[in-house]
This record gives structure tokens, C-alpha cells and sequence, in this order.
């Protein structure tokens, strides 16, 4: 694996970028198939939804037992598996080989405090935004190296949080740039796969493909966009957090 060097905190945003790019192409392969298994726990209760027949509307969540019970399966399952892919992906950056067991084991130590600490830092996004805008905007942004902080630091969520926000005030503009424009390309990508699934879904039904079919072609297809996109973040996130912590 080539070598790694970790951007110092004079980087541009650009170098930033390139540097998450690099951790991104270097440790896809390896990561993708965590990543995928993580993003299905997320949907498990949207794929329930659908069975019933009825439109989910966010507006007015269901009042289903089932949803809720798959959804917090879900969310808590998606931590663990999005931990145990960062802890690959940063062993993987100090020459390490994969190691499913290890990378869970260490996620797994941290379970409950990503759990606890991604429900804490939910709250205080929107007791920010409810406040005022602009002070959700800057919580959300210092909270966006917890999972980091959480896997290789703190050993309490409210730690975990605090950490969090020195690590990312020097760098916070920096922070801000990545994250915003990491967003527009996942947006762009998940727009063009969207474009291009709907003219193979066109051509499909054309040749006679049943509905049935391309609805789970194109389930199939919006997962793998999510997963790759976790697996971009991640690495994001990840080399954000060295080099805030080069400079703490």
C-alpha cells in the first residue's frame, strides 16, 4: 500500500480533499462490502414500509411498532459496522492487512458510546437549529469528527463531544469547506447514477423487464451509491481528525 502522509493544518481544503481521495481509492475495495452491510441495516425500515403499501411521509412519521423497533436496529447496527469500517480504514493507512474479527472487536468496545454519542450530538444539532439557524450550523460542523473522537479517544460521550469541538475550532472553516463540498459531489454523483438508472430502467421495461425487477435494480443501485459515499466520508472524516490532532 503506498505510503501515507497525513496533511498538516496549514493544508488547503484542496489538499484536504485529495488527501481523504487517496485514503478513499486506497481502501474501497476493503471496506466497500462493511459499508454496504451497514447502509441495508439503515433501510431495513424503509424496506419494511414499502411492504405495507403505503407512502412514507415524513411530515407525518408511521406510528408503526415494527418501523421503530427495525429503525433503532438499525441505526444502532449501522454504528457499529461505520465504526469497524473507520478502524479498518485507518489500519489499513499504517500498513496493517484486514482483519474482519479485530476491526469488530474494536468497533464493538465503542459501541455503545457511538450510539450514545451520535444521540447526543443529534439533540444539541437541533436544539441549535431550533435556537437559531446559524448556531446549529456551527454544532453540526464541530461534531463532524465524533465518530473519530469516539473510536480512538474519549471514554464518555460528553468527552467525546468536547473533544470534538477543539479539535475542529482551530480548523472550523476548513472543516466547514470539506464537508460542504464533499456533499455537492456526492449529490452530483448521486444525481447522475439516478439520470442514468432511469434510462436503463426505460430500456429495461422496453425489452419487457418486470416492474418488480427494476424497483430492486434500482433499490440495489441507490444502496451501492450510499455505500460508497459512507465509505468517502469516512476516510474524510478520518483524515480531518489527524490533522486537527497534529496541531492539538
Amino acid at each position: 500500500m503506498p505510503e501515507f502522509s497525513v496533511p498538516p493544518p496549514s493544508a488547503s481544503v484542496s489538499d484536504l480533499l485529495e488527501a481523504a481521495t487517496r485514503v478513499f481509492r486506497m481502501t474501497l475495495a476493503k471496506t466497500l462490502p462493511l459499508a454496504m452491510f451497514a447502509i441495508l441495516l439503515m433501510a431495513l425500515p424503509n424496506f419494511y414500509w414499502l411492504t405495507t403499501g403505503k407512502p412514507l411521509d415524513l411530515l407525518h412519521p408511521p406510528v408503526d411498532t415494527k418501523f421503530w423497533t427495525l429503525a433503532a436496529l438499525g441505526f444502532v447496527g449501522y454504528e457499529l459496522l461505520a465504526g469497524a469500517l473507520m478502524v479498518r480504514q485507518r489500519e489499513m493507512l499504517r500498513g496493517h492487512a484486514p482483519d474482519l474479527q479485530a476491526d469488530l472487536t474494536t468497533a464493538a468496545a465503542r459501541w455503545l458510546l457511538l450510539v450514545f454519542s451520535a444521540l447526543l450530538a443529534w439533540l444539541l444539532v437541533f436544539v441549535g437549529f431550533v435556537a437559531l439557524i446559524l448556531p446549529g450550523i456551527y454544532i453540526a460542523v464541530c461534531l463532524l469528527l465524533l465518530r473519530p473522537v469516539v473510536l480512538f479517544e474519549a471514554p464518555d460521550p460528553l468527552q467525546a463531544i468536547g473533544r470534538s469541538f477543539r479539535l475542529v475550532r482551530p480548523l472550523w472553516v476548513k472543516v466547514l469547506a470539506c464537508g460542504v463540498i464533499a456533499l455537492l459531489i456526492y449529490m452530483i454523483c448521486a444525481f447522475a447514477a439516478v439520470a442514468c438508472l432511469g434510462l436503463l430502467q426505460s430500456i429495461l421495461a422496453l425489452i419487457g423487464l418486470q416492474p418488480a425487477a427494476l424497483s430492486a435494480l434500482a433499490s440495489a443501485c441507490v444502496l451501492g451509491v450510499e455505500a460508497v459515499a459512507l465509505v468517502f466520508f469516512n476516510a474524510l472524516w478520518l483524515v480531518l481528525y489527524s490533522t486537527a490532532n497534529s496541531s492539538a
